[in-house]
C-alpha cells in the first residue's frame, strides 16, 4: 500500500480550534501581508554561479515555507491534512507571451529541485496557449507561486476561487521586480494565506525564515 504524504488532524486536536471555526465560517478566510526582503545574496550567488535568480528564489521560499508547519496544513473534502512536504507550482511564460502552469514533485536537496525547476520552466516556455485549459491541479499539496519581474510594487493581492475551501487553503506567493534602496537590493514578497490555520504569528515566522534563507544563500545554493 503507497504511504500517504500526508497525516489526517482530528479538528478536535487541532492547536487553534477556536480559531479555524472562526474563520472555516468565512466566504473568505484569507488574508495576506506584504514585506520587503533583502535579496543581495541571492542576486551574487546567482550571478556568480550563472544561475537562475528565479529558480534561487523559488527554492528559498519553498524551504522557508515548509519549515512552518501551519503552511503545510490543507482542508480537502472534508479533511483537515498536515502534509509531509508541499510542491512548488508556479507560472511560466511561454514563447509566445503567455502563460501557464507548471509544477513538479519537491525535493529538499538543491541540486536536484534546481534541475527539475529548470527542466518545468524549458518545457513549458515551448507550449502554445491552446494546449489545454488554463487550469491548476486538484491535488492541494502545492503552494501556488508566481512573480512580476517587470516592475516594482507595494502590495498586490490573488484572485480567490468561490466557495472552494481546499483551494484557498494552499498560500499563494508572489514577488516583484529586484532593485536597489538605501543600498540594498529588495523586492516586496506577498504571501497570502488562509487565517484558519495560519495566524499572524505564524506568518511572520515564514517571512522570517525566508528572509533567513535569502542571507544565507551563498550556504543553501550548493
Amino acid at each position: 500500500m503507497e504511504e500517504k504524504s500526508y497525516a489526517i488532524i482530528n479538528k478536535e486536536e487541532l492547536k487553534n480550534r477556536s480559531q479555524y471555526e472562526w474563520f472555516d465560517s468565512f466566504s473568505n478566510p484569507c488574508y495576506g501581508m506584504n514585506v520587503k526582503m533583502d535579496v543581495g545574496e541571492v542576486v551574487r550567488v546567482s550571478k556568480e554561479k550563472a544561475t537562475s535568480f528565479f529558480i534561487n528564489v523559488l527554492y528559498l521560499v519553498v524551504k522557508g515555507l515548509d519549515s512552518v508547519e501551519e503552511m503545510r496544513m490543507r482542508q480537502v473534502d472534508g479533511e483537515i491534512r498536515l502534509y509531509k512536504s508541499i510542491n512548488p507550482a508556479f507560472t511560466v511564460m511561454t514563447e509566445d507571451g503567455f502563460f501557464v502552469n507548471a509544477g513538479f514533485p519537491a525535493t529538499d536537496g538543491y541540486p536536484e529541485f534546481y534541475d527539475r525547476a529548470k527542466k518545468a520552466v524549458e518545457e513549458n516556455k515551448k507550449r502554445k496557449n491552446s494546449d489545454g485549459e488554463y487550469s491548476g491541479s486538484d491535488s492541494y499539496d502545492e503552494y501556488y507561486i508566481t512573480c512580476l519581474p517587470w516592475l516594482s510594487y507595494e502590495s498586490m493581492t490573488h484572485p480567490l476561487c468561490d466557495g472552494n475551501a481546499a483551494s484557498s487553503s494552499c498560500p499563494r506567493v508572489c514577488w516583484d521586480k529586484f532593485r536597489t534602496e538605501n543600498g540594498k537590493t529588495v523586492f516586496v514578497l506577498n504571501i497570502t494565506v488562509s487565517h484558519c490555520f495560519v495566524d499572524g504569528k505564524r506568518l511572520s515566522d515564514a517571512f522570517i525564515k525566508i528572509q533567513d534563507n535569502f542571507y544565507r544563500a551563498e550556504e543553501l545554493l550548493k
